[in-house]
Protein backbone atom coordinates (compact mmCIF):
# COMPACT_ATOMS: atom_id res chain seq x y z
CA UNK A 1 0.00 0.00 0.00
CA UNK A 2 3.16 2.29 1.00
CA UNK A 3 4.59 1.39 -2.35
CA UNK A 4 1.76 2.19 -4.16
CA UNK A 5 1.06 5.50 -2.26
CA UNK A 6 4.71 6.36 -3.07
CA UNK A 7 4.45 5.79 -6.76
CA UNK A 8 1.09 7.68 -6.95
CA UNK A 9 2.79 10.86 -5.31
CA UNK A 10 6.13 10.47 -7.64
CA UNK A 11 3.84 10.50 -10.33
CA UNK A 12 1.89 13.65 -8.90
CA UNK A 13 5.37 15.51 -8.46
CA UNK A 14 6.59 14.56 -12.13
CA UNK A 15 3.29 15.89 -13.93
CA UNK A 16 4.06 19.18 -11.21
CA UNK A 17 7.46 19.86 -12.24
CA UNK A 18 6.68 19.04 -15.94
CA UNK A 19 3.87 21.26 -15.74
CA UNK A 20 5.71 24.34 -13.85
CA UNK A 21 8.17 23.71 -16.10
CA UNK A 22 6.06 24.82 -19.27
CA UNK A 23 4.55 27.48 -17.04
CA UNK A 24 7.91 28.99 -16.27
CA UNK A 25 8.82 28.49 -20.36
CA UNK A 26 5.77 29.92 -21.24
CA UNK A 27 6.53 33.11 -18.77
CA UNK A 28 9.80 33.43 -19.68
CA UNK A 29 9.03 33.42 -23.49
CA UNK A 30 6.44 36.20 -22.90
CA UNK A 31 8.82 38.10 -20.91
CA UNK A 32 11.69 38.07 -23.51
CA UNK A 33 9.05 38.88 -26.49
CA UNK A 34 7.85 41.75 -24.53
CA UNK A 35 11.25 42.86 -23.55
CA UNK A 36 12.60 42.90 -27.19
CA UNK A 37 9.39 44.72 -28.24
CA UNK A 38 8.34 47.12 -26.00
CA UNK A 39 10.65 49.93 -25.05
CA UNK A 40 11.96 50.29 -21.10
CA UNK A 41 10.69 51.57 -18.55
CA UNK A 42 7.19 51.21 -20.60
CA UNK A 43 4.76 48.15 -20.38
CA UNK A 44 3.21 47.29 -24.01
CA UNK A 45 -0.30 45.37 -23.95
CA UNK A 46 -1.84 44.05 -26.89
CA UNK A 47 -3.78 44.82 -29.68
CA UNK A 48 -0.92 47.63 -30.02
CA UNK A 49 -1.06 49.85 -26.61
CA UNK A 50 1.72 51.25 -25.33
CA UNK A 51 1.59 53.07 -21.13
CA UNK A 52 4.68 54.87 -20.42
CA UNK A 53 2.52 57.25 -18.49
CA UNK A 54 4.26 57.41 -15.12
CA UNK A 55 7.27 56.23 -15.75
CA UNK A 56 9.52 59.09 -15.07
CA UNK A 57 11.05 59.51 -18.97
CA UNK A 58 11.60 62.99 -19.61
CA UNK A 59 11.33 62.32 -23.40
CA UNK A 60 9.93 59.70 -26.15
CA UNK A 61 11.13 56.20 -26.44
CA UNK A 62 12.81 56.16 -30.11
CA UNK A 63 11.79 52.12 -30.55
CA UNK A 64 8.33 52.38 -30.00
CA UNK A 65 6.40 49.67 -31.84
CA UNK A 66 5.47 50.56 -35.03
CA UNK A 67 2.38 48.84 -34.94
CA UNK A 68 1.36 50.77 -31.88
CA UNK A 69 -1.90 52.25 -31.68
CA UNK A 70 -2.92 53.59 -28.60
CA UNK A 71 0.15 55.90 -26.58
CA UNK A 72 0.03 56.94 -23.31
CA UNK A 73 2.93 59.07 -22.55
CA UNK A 74 1.48 61.32 -19.62
CA UNK A 75 2.08 62.38 -16.27
CA UNK A 76 6.27 62.71 -17.32
CA UNK A 77 8.41 65.96 -17.09
CA UNK A 78 8.36 65.87 -20.86
CA UNK A 79 8.93 69.38 -22.00
CA UNK A 80 8.52 68.56 -26.02
CA UNK A 81 7.87 66.38 -28.54
CA UNK A 82 10.01 66.71 -31.93
CA UNK A 83 8.70 66.44 -35.23
CA UNK A 84 10.55 63.11 -35.81
CA UNK A 85 9.88 61.21 -32.43
CA UNK A 86 6.60 59.54 -33.53
CA UNK A 87 7.38 59.66 -37.47
CA UNK A 88 7.13 55.76 -37.40
CA UNK A 89 4.33 55.62 -35.57
CA UNK A 90 1.87 54.89 -38.93
CA UNK A 91 -1.15 53.46 -37.21
CA UNK A 92 -1.03 55.38 -34.15
CA UNK A 93 -4.64 56.62 -33.60
CA UNK A 94 -4.60 58.28 -30.01
CA UNK A 95 -2.31 60.18 -27.95
CA UNK A 96 -2.90 60.58 -24.44
CA UNK A 97 -0.27 63.57 -23.07
CA UNK A 98 -2.41 64.37 -20.03
CA UNK A 99 0.03 65.98 -16.93
CA UNK A 100 2.99 66.17 -19.44
CA UNK A 101 4.99 69.66 -19.23
CA UNK A 102 4.10 70.76 -22.13
CA UNK A 103 3.16 74.40 -23.27
CA UNK A 104 2.83 76.50 -25.59
CA UNK A 105 5.59 75.71 -28.43
CA UNK A 106 6.65 72.33 -26.77
CA UNK A 107 5.07 70.49 -30.02
CA UNK A 108 7.28 70.96 -33.11
CA UNK A 109 5.11 71.66 -36.47
CA UNK A 110 4.74 68.69 -37.63
CA UNK A 111 4.91 66.20 -35.23
CA UNK A 112 1.62 65.09 -34.93
CA UNK A 113 0.88 64.99 -38.27
CA UNK A 114 0.55 61.36 -38.62
CA UNK A 115 -2.24 59.73 -41.18
CA UNK A 116 -3.80 58.09 -38.49
CA UNK A 117 -3.68 59.84 -35.15
CA UNK A 118 -7.39 61.29 -34.76
CA UNK A 119 -7.55 61.51 -30.75
CA UNK A 120 -5.43 63.96 -28.73
CA UNK A 121 -5.62 64.73 -24.90
CA UNK A 122 -3.30 67.16 -23.72
CA UNK A 123 -5.13 67.99 -20.49
CA UNK A 124 -3.12 68.90 -17.14
CA UNK A 125 -1.11 70.72 -19.43
CA UNK A 126 0.29 74.12 -19.41
CA UNK A 127 -1.16 75.67 -22.48
CA UNK A 128 -3.16 78.60 -22.53
CA UNK A 129 -4.25 78.18 -26.03
CA UNK A 130 -5.41 75.64 -28.67
CA UNK A 131 -2.41 74.47 -29.90
CA UNK A 132 -2.00 75.01 -33.87
CA UNK A 133 -0.37 72.23 -34.30
CA UNK A 134 -2.50 69.08 -33.75
CA UNK A 135 -3.54 66.95 -36.47
CA UNK A 136 -5.68 68.74 -39.20
CA UNK A 137 -7.72 64.82 -39.26
CA UNK A 138 -8.33 65.34 -35.69
CA UNK A 139 -12.00 64.14 -34.27
CA UNK A 140 -11.57 63.70 -31.08
CA UNK A 141 -10.36 66.36 -28.36
CA UNK A 142 -9.44 66.85 -24.90
CA UNK A 143 -7.81 69.34 -22.82
CA UNK A 144 -9.20 69.43 -19.19
CA UNK A 145 -7.94 70.89 -16.00
CA UNK A 146 -5.87 72.81 -17.17
CA UNK A 147 -5.42 77.04 -17.79
CA UNK A 148 -7.53 77.95 -20.70
CA UNK A 149 -9.27 81.26 -20.01
CA UNK A 150 -10.72 82.17 -23.23
CA UNK A 151 -11.21 80.63 -26.74
CA UNK A 152 -10.08 82.33 -30.01
CA UNK A 153 -12.02 82.91 -32.32
CA UNK A 154 -9.45 81.24 -34.43
CA UNK A 155 -9.07 78.23 -32.10
CA UNK A 156 -10.06 75.51 -34.10
CA UNK A 157 -9.88 76.68 -37.45
CA UNK A 158 -7.28 73.83 -38.38
CA UNK A 159 -9.93 71.15 -37.04
CA UNK A 160 -13.37 70.81 -38.92
CA UNK A 161 -13.79 67.36 -38.24
CA UNK A 162 -13.64 67.48 -34.41
CA UNK A 163 -16.75 65.13 -33.28
CA UNK A 164 -15.64 65.13 -29.57
CA UNK A 165 -14.64 68.21 -27.68
CA UNK A 166 -13.74 68.11 -23.56
CA UNK A 167 -12.26 71.67 -22.50
CA UNK A 168 -13.96 70.65 -19.16
CA UNK A 169 -12.46 72.18 -15.56
CA UNK A 170 -10.30 75.23 -17.14
CA UNK A 171 -10.10 78.63 -16.17
CA UNK A 172 -12.66 79.66 -19.51
CA UNK A 173 -14.76 83.01 -19.31
CA UNK A 174 -14.58 84.12 -22.32
CA UNK A 175 -15.59 82.39 -25.54
CA UNK A 176 -14.90 84.86 -28.76
CA UNK A 177 -17.12 85.88 -31.80
CA UNK A 178 -17.45 82.38 -34.23
CA UNK A 179 -14.91 80.24 -32.05
CA UNK A 180 -16.94 77.44 -33.13
CA UNK A 181 -18.10 78.26 -36.49
CA UNK A 182 -15.37 75.91 -37.72
CA UNK A 183 -16.41 72.43 -36.10
CA UNK A 184 -19.31 71.80 -38.34
CA UNK A 185 -19.04 67.76 -37.29
CA UNK A 186 -19.13 68.44 -33.70
CA UNK A 187 -21.90 66.19 -32.09
CA UNK A 188 -20.56 66.05 -28.37
CA UNK A 189 -19.21 69.75 -26.18
CA UNK A 190 -18.18 69.57 -22.64
CA UNK A 191 -17.37 73.12 -20.96
CA UNK A 192 -18.12 72.52 -17.28
CA UNK A 193 -16.31 73.35 -14.20
CA UNK A 194 -15.37 76.77 -16.29
CA UNK A 195 -16.16 80.21 -14.97
CA UNK A 196 -18.68 80.99 -17.98
CA UNK A 197 -21.26 84.10 -16.96
CA UNK A 198 -23.94 85.10 -19.64
CA UNK A 199 -21.53 87.82 -20.90
CA UNK A 200 -19.25 85.16 -22.18
CA UNK A 201 -20.97 83.69 -24.57
CA UNK A 202 -21.46 86.08 -27.93
CA UNK A 203 -25.19 86.72 -28.87
CA UNK A 204 -25.94 87.74 -31.23
CA UNK A 205 -24.36 86.17 -33.58
CA UNK A 206 -25.45 82.59 -32.57
CA UNK A 207 -22.31 81.08 -31.01
CA UNK A 208 -23.33 77.69 -32.14
CA UNK A 209 -25.06 78.46 -35.34
CA UNK A 210 -22.69 76.46 -37.74
CA UNK A 211 -22.08 73.41 -35.32
CA UNK A 212 -25.27 71.71 -37.45
CA UNK A 213 -24.61 68.54 -36.12
CA UNK A 214 -24.33 69.10 -32.28
CA UNK A 215 -26.46 66.61 -29.99
CA UNK A 216 -24.97 67.19 -26.38
CA UNK A 217 -23.51 70.49 -24.98
CA UNK A 218 -22.49 70.17 -20.96
CA UNK A 219 -22.49 73.64 -19.29
CA UNK A 220 -22.04 72.36 -15.42
CA UNK A 221 -20.81 74.14 -12.68
CA UNK A 222 -20.66 77.82 -14.48
CA UNK A 223 -22.09 80.87 -13.45
CA UNK A 224 -24.64 81.56 -15.76
CA UNK A 225 -27.81 82.94 -14.83
CA UNK A 226 -30.03 82.25 -17.57
CA UNK A 227 -30.73 80.21 -20.30
CA UNK A 228 -28.86 80.35 -23.58
CA UNK A 229 -31.21 81.43 -26.85
CA UNK A 230 -29.15 80.29 -29.57
CA UNK A 231 -28.98 76.14 -28.78
CA UNK A 232 -28.95 74.64 -32.05
CA UNK A 233 -32.68 73.00 -32.54
CA UNK A 234 -30.48 69.63 -33.30
CA UNK A 235 -29.12 69.66 -29.39
CA UNK A 236 -30.66 66.34 -27.69
CA UNK A 237 -29.27 66.38 -24.24
CA UNK A 238 -28.61 69.74 -22.92
CA UNK A 239 -26.91 70.25 -18.63
CA UNK A 240 -26.92 73.34 -17.03
CA UNK A 241 -26.15 71.39 -13.77
CA UNK A 242 -24.85 73.67 -10.85
CA UNK A 243 -25.35 77.26 -12.68
CA UNK A 244 -26.90 80.52 -10.91
CA UNK A 245 -30.19 80.32 -13.22
CA UNK A 246 -33.02 81.36 -10.93
CA UNK A 247 -36.16 81.41 -12.98
CA UNK A 248 -36.72 79.37 -16.11
CA UNK A 249 -39.13 81.61 -18.53
CA UNK A 250 -42.20 80.70 -20.65
CA UNK A 251 -41.52 79.24 -23.65
CA UNK A 252 -37.65 79.20 -22.58
CA UNK A 253 -36.98 75.55 -24.68
CA UNK A 254 -39.80 76.04 -27.63
CA UNK A 255 -37.45 75.72 -30.56
CA UNK A 256 -35.12 72.84 -28.93
CA UNK A 257 -37.98 70.13 -30.72
CA UNK A 258 -35.62 67.03 -30.76
CA UNK A 259 -34.39 67.77 -27.02
CA UNK A 260 -34.42 64.60 -24.95
CA UNK A 261 -32.49 65.05 -21.78
CA UNK A 262 -32.32 68.16 -19.42
CA UNK A 263 -30.37 68.90 -16.36
CA UNK A 264 -30.07 71.72 -13.67
CA UNK A 265 -29.19 69.43 -10.58
CA UNK A 266 -27.51 70.95 -7.72
CA UNK A 267 -28.48 74.64 -8.88
CA UNK A 268 -30.35 77.81 -7.84
CA UNK A 269 -33.79 77.38 -9.66
CA UNK A 270 -36.74 78.93 -7.54
CA UNK A 271 -38.82 79.70 -10.12
CA UNK A 272 -40.33 77.72 -13.38
CA UNK A 273 -42.58 79.74 -15.23
CA UNK A 274 -46.02 78.35 -17.16
CA UNK A 275 -45.16 76.90 -20.44
CA UNK A 276 -41.46 77.00 -19.88
CA UNK A 277 -40.95 73.39 -21.44
CA UNK A 278 -43.46 73.88 -24.33
CA UNK A 279 -42.33 72.13 -27.40
CA UNK A 280 -40.58 69.75 -25.62
CA UNK A 281 -42.03 67.06 -26.73
CA UNK A 282 -39.24 64.27 -26.99
CA UNK A 283 -37.64 65.28 -23.99
CA UNK A 284 -37.69 61.93 -21.74
CA UNK A 285 -35.53 63.05 -18.60
CA UNK A 286 -36.02 65.92 -16.22
CA UNK A 287 -33.69 66.40 -13.43
CA UNK A 288 -34.36 69.36 -11.08
CA UNK A 289 -32.50 67.33 -7.93
CA UNK A 290 -31.39 69.91 -5.14
CA UNK A 291 -32.47 72.86 -6.26
CA UNK A 292 -34.33 75.97 -4.69
CA UNK A 293 -37.56 75.23 -6.50
CA UNK A 294 -40.59 77.27 -4.41
CA UNK A 295 -42.96 78.04 -7.07
CA UNK A 296 -46.51 75.79 -7.26
CA UNK A 297 -46.40 73.71 -9.85
CA UNK A 298 -49.64 74.45 -11.61
CA UNK A 299 -51.64 73.00 -14.16
CA UNK A 300 -48.97 74.56 -16.99
CA UNK A 301 -46.03 73.99 -15.49
CA UNK A 302 -45.28 70.73 -17.35
CA UNK A 303 -47.41 71.52 -20.36
CA UNK A 304 -45.44 69.73 -23.48
CA UNK A 305 -43.27 67.17 -21.38
CA UNK A 306 -45.84 64.26 -23.00
CA UNK A 307 -42.55 61.57 -23.22
CA UNK A 308 -40.79 62.16 -20.15
CA UNK A 309 -40.15 59.13 -18.04
CA UNK A 310 -38.31 60.31 -15.02
CA UNK A 311 -39.04 63.51 -13.26
CA UNK A 312 -36.47 64.48 -10.13
CA UNK A 313 -37.79 67.35 -8.18
CA UNK A 314 -36.28 65.96 -4.86
CA UNK A 315 -34.55 68.24 -2.35
CA UNK A 316 -35.96 71.48 -3.42
CA UNK A 317 -39.19 73.89 -1.04
CA UNK A 318 -42.22 73.05 -3.49
CA UNK A 319 -44.70 72.67 -0.99
CA UNK A 320 -48.45 72.57 -3.37
CA UNK A 321 -49.03 70.76 -6.56
CA UNK A 322 -52.12 71.70 -8.16
CA UNK A 323 -54.44 68.79 -8.78
CA UNK A 324 -54.00 68.75 -12.67
CA UNK A 325 -50.44 70.20 -12.42
CA UNK A 326 -49.03 66.39 -13.38
CA UNK A 327 -51.14 65.24 -16.26
CA UNK A 328 -48.91 66.24 -19.06
CA UNK A 329 -46.46 63.93 -18.25
CA UNK A 330 -48.77 61.24 -19.49
CA UNK A 331 -45.07 58.68 -20.11
CA UNK A 332 -43.89 59.27 -16.67
CA UNK A 333 -43.03 56.31 -14.77
CA UNK A 334 -40.73 57.63 -11.89
CA UNK A 335 -41.09 60.76 -9.94
CA UNK A 336 -38.97 61.68 -7.13
CA UNK A 337 -40.88 64.65 -4.43
CA UNK A 338 -38.54 63.50 -1.55
CA UNK A 339 -37.50 66.10 0.74
CA UNK A 340 -39.39 69.06 -0.10
CA UNK A 341 -42.30 70.63 1.68
CA UNK A 342 -45.18 69.02 0.96
CA UNK A 343 -47.44 68.69 4.34
CA UNK A 344 -50.53 67.09 2.11
CA UNK A 345 -51.59 66.40 -1.79
CA UNK A 346 -55.51 65.92 -3.12
CA UNK A 347 -55.80 62.69 -4.43
CA UNK A 348 -56.49 64.24 -8.50
CA UNK A 349 -52.56 65.03 -8.09
CA UNK A 350 -51.63 61.53 -8.82
CA UNK A 351 -54.49 60.29 -10.43
CA UNK A 352 -53.75 57.50 -12.38
CA UNK A 353 -56.44 57.72 -15.20
CA UNK A 354 -54.09 60.59 -16.53
CA UNK A 355 -51.06 58.86 -15.39
CA UNK A 356 -51.13 55.22 -16.50
CA UNK A 357 -47.38 55.13 -16.62
CA UNK A 358 -46.23 55.90 -12.77
CA UNK A 359 -44.71 52.87 -11.31
CA UNK A 360 -42.30 54.72 -8.73
CA UNK A 361 -42.71 57.42 -5.99
CA UNK A 362 -40.46 58.57 -4.00
CA UNK A 363 -42.17 60.93 -0.96
CA UNK A 364 -39.97 60.33 1.70
CA UNK A 365 -38.78 63.30 4.05
CA UNK A 366 -41.40 65.15 3.91
CA UNK A 367 -43.25 67.34 6.23
CA UNK A 368 -46.25 65.09 6.23
CA UNK A 369 -49.79 66.03 8.20
CA UNK A 370 -51.09 62.26 8.15
CA UNK A 371 -54.94 63.35 8.95
CA UNK A 372 -57.80 61.83 6.95
CA UNK A 373 -56.88 64.41 4.28
CA UNK A 374 -53.69 62.04 3.28
CA UNK A 375 -55.05 58.93 4.42
CA UNK A 376 -55.90 58.51 0.49
CA UNK A 377 -52.24 58.11 -0.09
CA UNK A 378 -51.25 55.73 2.87
CA UNK A 379 -53.93 53.41 1.17
CA UNK A 380 -52.27 53.85 -2.29
CA UNK A 381 -49.12 52.60 -0.66
CA UNK A 382 -51.21 49.04 0.20
CA UNK A 383 -52.47 48.67 -3.37
CA UNK A 384 -51.74 51.20 -5.68
CA UNK A 385 -50.40 50.33 -8.97
CA UNK A 386 -47.38 52.04 -8.49
CA UNK A 387 -44.78 52.01 -5.63
CA UNK A 388 -44.29 54.19 -3.13
CA UNK A 389 -40.82 54.36 -1.87
CA UNK A 390 -39.02 53.93 1.75
CA UNK A 391 -42.43 53.68 3.55
CA UNK A 392 -39.64 53.43 6.77
CA UNK A 393 -38.51 56.92 5.76
CA UNK A 394 -42.28 58.93 5.22
CA UNK A 395 -42.54 60.37 8.64
CA UNK A 396 -45.41 61.93 10.00
CA UNK A 397 -44.95 65.61 11.48
CA UNK A 398 -48.73 65.82 12.58
CA UNK A 399 -50.93 65.45 13.89
CA UNK A 400 -49.72 65.15 17.32
CA UNK A 401 -50.63 61.31 17.79
CA UNK A 402 -48.85 60.27 14.94
CA UNK A 403 -45.93 62.69 14.81
CA UNK A 404 -42.63 61.02 14.47
CA UNK A 405 -43.97 57.48 13.47
CA UNK A 406 -42.98 56.10 10.16
CA UNK A 407 -45.91 55.06 7.47
CA UNK A 408 -44.86 51.09 8.01
CA UNK A 409 -45.94 51.52 11.01
CA UNK A 410 -49.13 53.35 10.32
CA UNK A 411 -52.38 52.06 9.05
CA UNK A 412 -54.63 54.14 6.99
CA UNK A 413 -57.21 53.78 9.53
CA UNK A 414 -54.48 55.90 11.83
CA UNK A 415 -55.06 58.90 9.87
CA UNK A 416 -57.70 60.80 11.03
CA UNK A 417 -58.96 64.46 11.90
CA UNK A 418 -60.31 66.07 15.19
CA UNK A 419 -63.51 65.53 14.23
CA UNK A 420 -63.67 61.83 13.56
Amino acid sequence: MNDSFNSKVKTQRSVSMSTLLLIVCGVWWTVTVDSQSCPSPCYCRPPGQVFCNGTGISEIPDNIPTDTKILYIGDNPIHEIKKGSLLKLVNLNALDASGARLKEGSIEPGALDLPSLTDVDLSMTDYTTIPKVLPKIMDTFRMMQGNLKTIQSDSFNLYPKIVYLDLSNNEISKIQPGAFDPLVAMTTLYIGFNKLTDASVPWPPNAFSKCRSINSIDFRFNQMQSILNDIPTCIQHLCYVGNQIKTLPSFGFKDLVNLQTLAFWQGQVETIEDNAFHGLDKLTLLDFMQDHIKSTLTNNTFVGLSSVDTLYLDLNNISHIEPGALYPLKSMGSLWLQSNQLSTLKPEVLDTSHLTKLNTLFIDSNPWNCDCNLRWLREKMDHAPYVIQDPHLIVCSGPPKVAGKAWDELKPSDFVCNEE
